[in-house]
């Protein structure tokens, strides 16, 4: 937040061009370089966000609202200088609420952008619809290297240093921001270190093709390390960063129409059996004999009882593939065998647990294969777990096990057993009917509906719920059969 406090912007311009046309604009404080296809304009503020009163005058955050069942252009914008909270109070009412500013603004995008001061009325009648970046991290330790990965794609910089990666809600589109200049030690401990003077950059890529679509670039500015907040998302069809400190002027960019991606992918692994029934060679065969002489009948029982088939673990392999790698153990065969030693105890059960590794191509889910040993073992162990709770609930709603805990409704008739699977930002609520299994993915902290997918079925959908996977990276994997060799892959936005 403190690098805002003694930012100054002076006379600030932005020329739309093509990608085949470099402009360059001479500015009172610098120079600004627009190179890209996608058009921009510009949005001015009527009056100031906040009482101009408060010190510091900082506004940490964007909230967007829109009239319900509202297809036109019409938004409603207001300030929260301390940020959402993820509106906590809506769920505990001793929680306090956000403080916004003072004034609040109706902008209409119908044609040029243009904003006015909204009445308290507009506001309250707006529903909040996600406008929010989800941050997106450099693998850097100093912010001065590394790069952004992002679903197996690698961004680099053309700034000195990276500021922030700012995923859309939906996970569509990248902004990384990143700026240069020469670092100026403070006797004030806050503001130690900050550049007075530098370049900024912004640079928006299409996360499914990872197609870079505008790029833009400010020469010798003051302070340049200001320009990623706040910033607002709307719709995954504009995208607004602010000129100045206070926010008052913002460049909108037109964002060019999202590249279609299927979500889930259905995925299907090569057959364990060959034609004749037997398990392929790739698999590595393990026997387990367990003598029955001296166990009771329930201690026999439940060592000789069928071994579900099961995902053991899950890594992703060394670049440059990046394929997601799975080991699935299937018990091949379960009998009694004779087997006489010399002290006369014959009676043995045999197991035998075959190990198959594949690999799933993250560019290109569709495409399945087995993985080798060699392979597997290069693989780096990433993070999965599956639901820990069995039980459905009786209510309507479940709560959600990540703070605020929300409540959260079922599309189906009957809960899923387990009802849910969370992780980090993300809860998957599942519920069904007759035929169908429904699987609804909401940020839990926002409370926000990311998607809703309904799915035949034609096993027990809750011998698949149990099974159901989240994988490090923002996976979410469920069995589409008891057989663990059929699935539906969804990748959600940011990470786990």
């Amino acid at each position: 937040m403190t690098r805002k406090w003694s930012i100054l912007i002076g006379g600030f311009a932005l020329v739309i061009a093509s990608l085949s046309c470099h402009t360059v604009v001479q500015l009172q404080s610098g120079v600004v370089v627009s190179n890209s296809s996608t058009t921009t304009t510009k949005l001015h503020f009527p009056q100031p966000w906040l009482d101009e009163r408060e010190l510091p005058y900082f506004i940490e955050q964007i909230e967007v609202r829109k009239l319900p069942n509202s297809k036109g252009d019409e938004y409603f914008f207001g300030a929260l200088p301390d940020g959402d909270h993820f509106y906590a109070h809506e769920v505990d009412k001793n929680r306090p609420k956000p403080r916004y500013g003072k004034n609040m603004f109706a902008v209409n995008f119908s044609a040029e952008p243009r904003a006015r001061v909204a009445t308290q009325q507009e506001w309250e009648s707006g529903s909040r619809i996600p406008a929010k970046p989800r941050t997106v991290s450099a693998n850097s330790p100093d912010y001065a290297s590394g790069e952004i990965v992002y679903r197996q794609k690698h961004y680099s910089k053309p700034g000195k240093y990276w500021g922030a990666g700012m995923l859309s809600p939906s996970g569509k589109w990248l902004a990384a921001f990143s700026y240069s200049g020469e670092k100026k030690t403070s006797l004030f401990f806050m503001d130690g270190g900050s550049i007075v003077t530098g370049d900024a950059f912004m640079q928006i890529y299409d996360t499914v093709t990872g197609q870079k679509v505008f790029e833009w670039e400010a020469k010798n500015v003051k302070h340049p390390t200001h320009f990623n907040s706040p910033v607002v998302w709307l719709e995954d069809r504009y995208f607004l960063f602010p000129e100045d400190e206070e926010a008052q002027n913002f460049i909108v960019v037109n964002l060019p129409p999202v590249t279609p991606e299927v979500n889930p992918v259905t995925i299907q692994f090569p057959s364990r059996r060959d034609s004749s029934g037997q398990p392929v060679p790739a698999g590595v065969r393990h026997e387990v004999w367990i003598p029955l002489v001296p166990l009771t009948k329930e201690q026999a029982a439940k060592l000789t009882a069928p071994y579900d088939t099961e995902i053991a673990e899950v890594r992703v392999s060394q670049p440059p593939a990046g394929d997601l790698m799975f080991t699935i153990k299937e018990e091949t065969e379960n009998r009694r065998v004779s087997r006489q030693q010399r002290d006369g105890s014959g009676e043995y059960h045999l197991k035998v647990v075959h190990t198959f590794c594949y690999a799933v191509s993250l560019d290109n889910p569709t495409q399945t294969r087995f993985a080798s040993k060699e392979e597997w073992e290069r693989g780096q162990t990433v993070r999965s777990h599956l639901a820990t709770s069995a039980t459905a609930p009786a209510a309507e709603v479940v709560k959600g096990p990540y703070p605020p805990n929300r409540e959260f409704p079922k599309t189906g008739p009957t809960w899923g057993s387990p009802p849910l699977l969370a992780t980090g930002e993300w809860i998957a609520i599942f519920s069904y009917s007759k035929d169908r299994l429904f699987v609804d993915v909401y940020d839990q902290r926002m409370g926000d509906k990311l998607l809703s997918t309904a799915l035949p079925s034609t096993v027990a959908p809750n011998e698949l719920f149990k099974n159901a996977m989240w994988i490090e990276g923002g996976y979410l994997l469920l069995p589409l059969n008891k057989s663990l060799d059929s699935f539906a892959l969804w990748q959600l936005p940011g990470g786990v």
